[in-house]
């Protein structure tokens, strides 16, 4: 089974800025939060190989679990507005360790963040059209500088 291409290299990685899928995206979004709310400082260069890679992990799962169930616009709208600005873990892992929970608090958010995001989808927008400005020609200074006056006394 392929992926889709036009998912899978949509978004930039925060930390190495190659690109990635909005799973990737989203859970690197929320690491970084985590981490910065326990104030252990920036995370490393591709630290999904090294001391997050569990948490990345379990993150990835949920945002897809997400992304099956919503759409992508509408949890980066959760997690860029409002109580989402301050999530900093989309769920749990369960304790068989075979399934993930998506918390009802993030998939209570990121389901009014799908109305609201519909409902910017449906109002028609509207163009404004500006008119171009007349630019005008700059003036020239009558040609009497200091090169001029050496130029016309080295010719005459």
């Amino acid at each position: 089974m392929t992926q889709k291409k036009e998912n899978t290299q949509k978004y930039k990685s925060c930390s190495t800025g190659q690109p990635c899928s909005a799973a990737q995206y989203i859970a690197e979004i929320i690491c970084i939060r985590k981490r910065e709310k326990e104030n252990k400082g920036s995370l490393e260069y591709k630290f999904w190989n090294k001391s997050q890679k569990d948490e990345y992990q379990i993150q990835i799962r949920l945002a897809n679990k997400l992304i099956k169930k919503y759409d992508i616009e509408s949890i980066l709208h959760f997690l860029n507005h409002g109580s989402g600005k301050k999530t900093y873990s989309l769920g749990f892992l369960h304790s068989s360790k075979k399934f993930v929970i998506v918390s009802k608090y993030v998939d209570n958010g990121v389901k009014e963040s799908h109305k609201l995001v519909e409902q910017n989808k449906n109002k028609p927008k509207k163009v404004i059209e500006v008119d171009k400005p007349a630019y005008k020609k700059r003036k020239s200074y009558g040609g009497n500088t200091l090169l001029t006056k050496i130029r016309k006394a080295d010719n005459g």
